[in-house]
C-alpha cells in the first residue's frame, strides 16, 4: 500500500499511476485486439462492435458514477485512517452496483437492436451489434463489481493488485477472442458474439479471484457481509455518483449523437470512427491512469487536511499527462495512414480515419490537462462543476457544431472533427477555471 499523504510526492504518484496505467493500457489493448478480429468480419462488424461498445457505455454510466463516489469516499477515508468508514464505503458500493447492473442489463438486453437502429445503424449493422450487446450485458454485474473493487485497491494505494487482475482478465480474453470468433474443433464459432462471450467470461475469472481477496483479510478493507446497510450512507455516496453520472452520461450520449452524425457520410466513415476512437482510447488510457492516481492523492491529502499537498500532486499530474499527449500526438499525426490501414486492410477506412487523427492529434494536449483536472475535481467529491464544463462545451456547443460546420462550410466531413477540437478547447479552458476558484477543497463526503 502507497501512503500519498506522507514522502515523494512525484514517487507516490509514479507508485501508483505506473500500475494503473500499465491495467489501463492493457485494456485498451485488448479493445484493439477485438477491433483486430472483429476486423477480419468486415467493416459491417466493426461499425456494430463500435456502435455497440458505444451504447454499454451510455448505459453503465451510472456505474461510472459509483465508481468515482467509492474512489472519493474511500480514499478520503483511507487518507483520515478511518478503516471502518472505507470498509462501509466499499460494500455499500458494491451493492449499490449490483443492483443497478442488473436494471441496466435488462434494460440492454431487451432494447439492443432498437437501440442501434435509433442511432442510424443499417439493419446488417444492427444485428451483428445486437449479437454482440446482448451477451455483454448479461454478464455485464461482473464486470461492474470486479470494477468496483479494483478502484477500491487502487484508494487505498494499492495499484498492483488491479494491475494483476487485468493482466490475468486480459490474457484469458486475448487467448478466448479468437477461439470464440472463429471457432475451433468442437468450439462453434460465434462471430462478433464471440468477442462479447470471451469478455464476459475473462471478467468473470477475475472478479472471483478480487473478491475472495477482499474476503481474505490481506488487504487494508475490513470487508464483511455483516456490515449493515445505511440508506443515509448509500444516500452520501449517491450525491456524489449522480452528478458524476450524468456527466458521463453527457460524454457518452455525446458520442453516440457523433457516430450518428458520422453514419450520415456512409459506413466506411462510420467505420474509420470507431477505429480511430478505439485508438484514441489506448492513447488516453495512461493519462487516464495518471489522473486515476490523482484522484487518489487529492482524496486522500484532503482527508489528511493536505490540500496544498494535494495541489503539488495536480500539477505534477498535468504536467506528466500533458507531456505524453503531446509525443502521442506527434506519432499519430504523422503516422496515421499506416495505423488506420492496420485495422482495415481493405483501405475503405484508412482517408477518412487519417483525416481525423490529424485534425484532432495537435490538441491532445489540452484534452490529456481536462482529464487530470476533471479527476482532480472528482477526488474532491466535487462532481458538480465537472458535469457542468461537459454539458457546455460538448452537448451544447460540440454536437450542434458538428450539424452545422459541414454544410456551413462546405467541407464535410472535416467539419465534424473541427468541432471535436473546439469543444476540448471549450471544456479544457472551463476546468482550469472552476480548479483555479479553489472550491474543491471544501468539498465535504
Amino acid at each position: 500500500m502507497t501512503n500519498l499523504t506522507e514522502g515523494d510526492l512525484f514517487r507516490g504518484l509514479i507508485a501508483v499511476a505506473a500500475p494503473i496505467v500499465v491495467g489501463n493500457v492493457l485494456q485498451s489493448g485488448l479493445e484493439i485486439v477485438d477491433l483486430f478480429f472483429v476486423g477480419r468480419l468486415g467493416a459491417e462488424a466493426i461499425a456494430g462492435v463500435a456502435m455497440g461498445t458505444s451504447i454499454v457505455m451510455v448505459l453503465m454510466t451510472v456505474i461510472i458514477g459509483l465508481v468515482t463516489a467509492n474512489t472519493a469516499f474511500v480514499s478520503r477515508h483511507y487518507g483520515a485512517k478511518d478503516l471502518d468508514m472505507v470498509a462501509k464505503g466499499v460494500s455499500h458500493t458494491l451493492a449499490l452496483g449490483f443492483v443497478f447492473s442488473v436494471v441496466l442489463s435488462v434494460a440492454g438486453i431487451l432494447f439492443a437492436e432498437d437501440m442501434l437502429l435509433l442511432l442510424g445503424a443499417e439493419p446488417a449493422v444492427a444485428v451483428l451489434g445486437a449479437s454482440y450487446l446482448t451477451v455483454l450485458f448479461a454478464g455485464s454485474a461482473a464486470m461492474v463489481e470486479l470494477w468496483v473493487i479494483n478502484s477500491s485497491f487502487q484508494s487505498c494505494g494499492d495499484a498492483t493488485t488491479p494491475m494483476l487482475l487485468v493482466v490475468l482478465a486480459n490474457t484469458l480474453n486475448i487467448v478466448l477472442d479468437p477461439l470464440l470468433i472463429f471457432g475451433y474443433g468442437a468450439v462453434p464459432a460465434f462471430g462478433v458474439a464471440g468477442a462479447a462471450y470471451a469478455t464476459i467470461i475473462s471478467r468473470s475469472v477475475a472478479f472471483t479471484i478480487a473478491f475472495a481477496l477482499l474476503l481474505s483479510g490481506r488487504t487494508p478493507i475490513p470487508f464483511s457481509f455483516r456490515t449493515k446497510f445505511e440508506i443515509p450512507l448509500a444516500w452520501r455516496l449517491i450525491r456524489v455518483a449522480v452528478p458524476n453520472s450524468v456527466q458521463s452520461g453527457l460524454r457518452s450520449v455525446t458520442f453516440l449523437v457523433m457516430m450518428a452524425v458520422v453514419a450520415v457520410f456512409g459506413t466506411a466513415a462510420l467505420s474509420a470512427y470507431g477505429i480511430v476512437g478505439r485508438l484514441e482510447m489506448v492513447a488516453l488510457m495512461p493519462g487516464f491512469g495518471v489522473a486515476t492516481a490523482t484522484a487518489v492523492i487529492v482524496g486522500q491529502n484532503l482527508g489528511a487536511r493536505k490540500p496544498e499537498r494535494a495541489e503539488e500532486g495536480v500539477r505534477l499530474s498535468a504536467l506528466m499527462n500533458g507531456g505524453f499527449m503531446v509525443l502521442v500526438g506527434m506519432v499519430f499525426y504523422f503516422a496515421a495512414p499506416a495505423i488506420v490501414e492496420i485495422f482495415d486492410p481493405s483501405g475503405e477506412s484508412t482517408a477518412i480515419g487519417v483525416s481525423y487523427l490529424q485534425t484532432i492529434a495537435p490538441f491532445y494536449v489540452l484534452i490529456a490537462v481536462a482529464i487530470v483536472l476533471g479527476f482532480a475535481l472528482n477526488g474532491a467529491g466535487d462532481t458538480k462543476r465537472p458535469m457542468y464544463a461537459t454539458l457546455f462545451s460538448m452537448v451544447l456547443f460540440q454536437v450542434p457544431l458538428a450539424c452545422i460546420l459541414p454544410g456551413l462550410l462546405g467541407i464535410g466531413i472535416m467539419g465534424v472533427w473541427l468541432a471535436v477540437v473546439f469543444g476540448a478547447v471549450l471544456q479544457t479552458g472551463m476546468l482550469f477555471s472552476m480548479y483555479r476558484r479553489g472550491a474543491w477543497k471544501a468539498t465535504m463526503i
